[in-house]
């Protein structure tokens, strides 16, 4: 080749390489400005908390889709939604009978599937949905109504329930044992049947995963389940640690994007003086399951205000351990797991610093905030911004792939979007671009299209989060005519 013709061919390939080059900086220079927070909300079906006060199913689910619109509107990303009561259901199983919430009659099927009807909500309205059990609670034997399908555990099992509830029928609860492995046993098939059935985000287990008392009737199951011969405080937290061990190994294996965790007592361990109930004293030993690595998060219910009890809660018996004090005891003890903090707005003292204790949150390194209950957030405009869910990088790293294949139709000012949909996604989430950052528009899109009103000229990107909440890098750009 001649000395000249050899130049001009370094040249050209110098251009294109700055070509290249430059079109890589045009894309790779843009950051995204995600703000990342569990932002979530407990939805409670128990005594028609938040459940619609009507037995009309297209009544309920008006209502039930108004719910969801409302947290969308408000930017939370995330619900936590009650399956199980009180030893009833919201769903069909042989195992225990329907609550009498959605019907008005104890066990009677209701016309559709409340769990997969407030499932469909949430997709539409881009809402992780985690489904929530109470576990060792029940109603009391006289509380409990006959049940016109599935029988009651009262009816099949009453040797599972703690002696003194049948000898006290009018105690408005009673309790399961903890330590009898027939309900364990129940407990997880019950468990495990629902998310084999249901395509969830998570499953939740309440702060009833405990003992009621010190004074407890498994005298029998500690002489018999306890090879170790532990101590009877440690063997009763050992058996409560077994199960829940035992379930996440349990759900990992059937699908292991599920996001596990428990809503502990808001104490672990007194940090003060104030008379109130503590986890670990009731063998609840929330910091050992995830020390072991059983459970994905804890929810811990801070129902508390910020500061003392005042001199009218001590006359009412109404004690309040300091909101901030257990906050950074439970964020400083996280154990490589995420921390969504529960905050008690049904109090209303509570309520008058919600944004004081969302701060505090956000400032001691927490990952989100769950609300209780949605009845009580009215009025509650938190965020302004839109929050991506943290990423469980301990269940999967790799990133999914991003939107490809994107298409653009414009008609009478509205553009639709579609692209090809990639394996395994979940959600989709819409980028603007502004100046050199990207601003997120439209969150968990759950079908690979979407119609937005805007202006021409504007760049979008698109990103794919997986089931595992892993989300991708952006798209190739999208210039809207």
């Amino acid at each position: 080749m001649k000395p000249r013709v050899w130049s001009l061919c370094l040249a050209w390939i110098a251009i294109a390489v700055q070509g290249i080059e430059s079109q890589a900086q045009d894309s790779s220079h843009i950051v995204s400005e995600r703000r990342y927070e569990l932002r979530g909300v407990w939805i409670a079906t128990a005594f028609g908390i938040d459940f619609p006060k009507t037995t009309n199913a297209e009544q309920q689910k008006q209502h039930l889709d108004s719910i969801f619109q409302d947290l969308k509107a408000r930017k939370f990303n995330a619900v936590f939604f009650q399956v199980r009561i009180r030893a009833d259901v919201l769903f069909e199983t042989d195992l225990e009978p329907y609550h009498e919430y959605l019907t008005g009659v104890y066990g009677k099927v209701p016309d559709y599937d409340v769990v997969q009807y407030a499932l469909n909500c949430s997709r539409k309205y881009g809402l992780e949905f985690h489904a929530w059990f109470n576990t060792m609670i029940l109603r009391g034997k006289n509380a409990t109504k006959k049940s016109v399908g599935v029988p009651s555990l009262w009816e099949r099992h009453p040797e599972w329930i703690d002696v003194r509830a049948a000898l006290n029928p009018d105690e408005p609860t009673a309790y399961l044992n903890p330590a009898n492995p027939h309900v364990q046993a129940h407990l997880l098939k019950l468990i495990l049947n629902f998310a084999r059935r249901y395509d969830i985000d998570g499953i939740q287990l309440d702060d009833y995963l405990r003992y009621p008392s010190t004074t407890f009737s498994d005298t029998a199951e500690f002489r018999r389940y306890n090879p170790r011969k532990l101590a009877l405080d440690e063997w009763r937290r050992s058996m409560i640690t077994q199960f829940v061990e035992t379930l996440y190994d349990s759900l990992m294996q059937l699908k292991p994007y599920l996001k596990f965790g428990v809503t502990p007592i808001g104490v672990y361990r007194r940090l003060d003086n104030e008379p109130v109930m503590e986890s670990y004293a009731l063998y609840q030993d929330s910091r050992e399951w995830t020390r072991r690595k059983a459970c994905d998060y804890l929810a811990p219910q801070l129902y508390f205000h910020i500061g003392k009890t005042t001199q009218e809660e001590a006359r009412t018996k109404q004690f309040n351990p300091d909101f901030a004090k257990l906050l950074a005891d439970w964020c400083a003890n996280k154990n490589f797991r995420h921390l969504y903090v529960g905050l008690g707005v049904y109090k209303p003292s509570v309520k008058k610093e919600w944004r004081e204790q969302l701060a505090l949150v956000r400032q001691f390194g927490a990952e989100g905030v769950i609300f209780y209950p949605y009845s009580a957030t009215a009025g509650i405009e938190a965020f302004e911004d839109y929050a991506c869910i943290p990423p469980m990088t301990w269940k999967k790293s790799t990133l999914p792939e991003a939107p490809q294949h994107i298409r653009i139709t414009k008609q009478n000012g509205v553009v639709q979007l579609s692209w090809q949909a990639q394996p395994n996604a979940r959600w989709y989430n819409l980028y603007e671009q502004q100046g050199n950052t990207l601003k997120l528009i439209r969150q968990h899109i759950f079908v690979p299209e979407i119609q937005i009103d805007i202006a021409s000229g504007r760049r979008l990107f698109l990103t794919t989060i997986d089931r595992f909440g892993i989300e991708s890098t952006h798209s190739a750009p999208v210039e809207i005519p």
